[in-house]
């Protein structure tokens, strides 16, 4: 008795087994479609999308030099 994958997960599964013990999914069965592995990478792009700019931004404020202030200090106290 020989070990086949399961074509929708890639589990091994014993030659004569037509379901698969591990997804559910006839072992012969198609790959998932493609639409569900771009709504995934879609998906995965939504939520890194703003991390990824926060820490771009917080890395151009870190190198960014504060620029030098020519004005005088001015104190609020009335004497």
């Amino acid at each position: 008795m020989s070990l086949e994958p399961c074509n929708v997960c890639g589990v091994l599964n014993a030659e004569g087994t037509e379901i698969c013990l591990s997804c559910g999914y006839p072992t012969t069965g198609n790959k998932r479609s493609a639409i569900f592995r771009w709504v995934a990478i879609a998906l995965i792009i939504c939520f890194a999308l703003p991390f990824l700019s926060g820490l771009i931004n917080w890395i151009l404020l870190q190198l960014k030099p504060d620029p030098p202030s020519n004005q005088p200090k001015v104190s609020l106290i009335q004497k």
